[in-house]
């Protein structure tokens, strides 16, 4: 329940809700079998915070949503309970259910992003839009000297003779920029550049580096805005995790 406070707004759709719900209770079912606990023995598992889950207690919500408390409450704990047990499963075993906030137009497939792919982390259409998200367009500006600055940090032998070809994968992010000769990979330069997304296009001249950049996240797995538009249009949480994680049936995680 406290996961699914912190990672989805619970005005969203009941569906999209449970959907939440579900990739999380998966993603705690996948981790436990890696047996990830790295610097907190003690607990079930444990991920880097940068990874995919947030926690809003009780109490942090009851303060941040003040009198809708209640009836959103109310909300979260049922998407939980009507999916209570279920999670995605691909060749009978829990999914890596990663998600994200909001893509532009399409996911991204696990190897766009990560080290390699996995069948059920496919980029598949999605259905949200600049209408229905919030900030899904975002301006980040950058004298040149601080772009010098950023890049000599990550790069330090780099020769920065400016910014050269942009590539872009089949998911629409940027594959590669080239840097001084030197290819940088679009995940890259979101981390540089602390960047929304890997969708983006840049503008450079000697004095300015502007990136203009659209959604939110890494694009892997279930987009929570898209899985909102699916919901809005009739679709089951069941539905809405077999059109973001190929190939998976629903089931109990054994």
């Amino acid at each position: 329940v406290g996961v699914v406070r912190g990672e989805m707004p619970a005005s969203f759709e009941m569906e999209a809700l449970k959907a939440q719900a579900a990739a999380e209770r998966t993603y705690v079912y996948y981790q436990l079998a890696q047996g990830r606990k790295d610097a907190h023995p003690d607990a079930d598992f444990c991920t880097d915070h940068t990874c995919y889950s947030a926690y809003l207690s009780e109490t942090a919500a009851k303060e941040k949503w003040a009198a809708d408390f209640a009836p959103w409450n109310t909300r979260v704990v049922q998407a939980v309970a009507d999916t209570d047990g279920l999670v995605a499963l691909y060749d009978g075993e829990p999914i890596l259910a990663v998600f994200h906030s909001s893509s532009a137009g399409r996911t991204a497939a696990a190897g766009d992003v990560w080290s390699g792919d996995l069948p059920y982390l496919a980029s598949v259409a999605s259905p949200e839009s600049a209408d229905t998200v919030p900030n899904y367009y975002s301006t980040v500006a950058f004298t040149a000297a601080e772009a010098k600055d950023r890049l000599l940090a990550a790069y330090p032998e780099i020769k920065l003779t400016w910014f050269g070809t942009v590539t872009e994968n089949d998911s629409g992010r940027v594959e590669t920029v080239s840097v001084g000769g030197t290819d940088i990979e679009g995940t890259e330069m979101r981390r540089i550049f602390s960047l929304r997304s890997a969708c983006f296009t840049l503008t450079a001249d000697a004095e300015s580096v502007t990136f203009r950049v659209t959604g939110y996240g890494h694009g892997v797995g279930m987009s929570q805005y898209g899985a909102e538009q699916l919901a809005k249009a009739g679709k089951t949480w069941q539905e809405i995790l077999a059109w973001y994680y190929t190939g998976v049936t629903i089931g109990p995680a054994g």
